[in-house]
């Protein structure tokens, strides 16, 4: 696999170790991350803004948002989508579309993530105008993007197969009711 270095220059343990406790749960179970690849996972749970205020603050500082890796694992997602509902299915071409739209938007990656209880929330470095009371007010689509962001990163530290594992047991997990009531 190919890995490109992007550490924030002055690591926050206390973010490294929420990182680590986060990846050592279900449906992840990793331990024993090698530094780039928990980069990488930082990176993923880190909302721009976060990334924005960091460069201007005093001194200023280097650190990489969710963006690049959320672009790869979009792709990574409606690969793993695609193929299922063609393995899987005997839909045709226009409700492979559909089946395959229900479970890449935002909305429902967000619905997928809450209801397994993964808590990216909490875990996201987000800037100060998304935390409230003490409290990461995240929305919607940061939720959904942060999840196709550690996609890719799961990606490019363990290979397709193990994205695939995730994206079965979060987004794909009811055996897709959704083909059989459509059908």
């Amino acid at each position: 696999m190919f890995c490109r270095v992007i550490g924030d220059p002055m690591p926050e343990p206390g973010f490294e170790m929420s990182v680590r406790e986060f990846l050592a749960r279900p449906p992840f179970f990793y331990r024993n991350i090698k530094k780039e690849h928990l980069e990488l996972f930082s990176a993923a749970l880190t909302h721009d803004s976060y990334a924005y205020e960091a460069a201007d603050g005093d001194p200023p500082r280097a650190v990489e948002s969710y963006e690049r890796l959320e672009f790869l694992g979009d792709a990574v997602l409606e690969l793993a989508v695609c193929e299922y509902v063609y393995s899987s299915t005997d839909l045709r071409e226009g409700k492979m579309t559909d089946f395959k739209q229900s479970r890449v938007s935002n909305h429902m990656i967000s619905e997928r993530i809450l209801s397994y209880g993964l808590d990216i929330d909490s875990r996201m470095r987000v800037g100060n105008g998304h935390v409230s009371d003490g409290k990461n007010r995240i929305e919607e689509n940061m939720r959904s993007d942060s999840f196709e962001a550690l996609l890719g990163a799961i990606y490019v530290s363990y290979g397709l197969d193990e994205s695939k594992r995730i994206i079965n047991e979060i987004i794909l997990h009811d055996k897709c009711n959704y083909y059989q009531q459509s059908t």
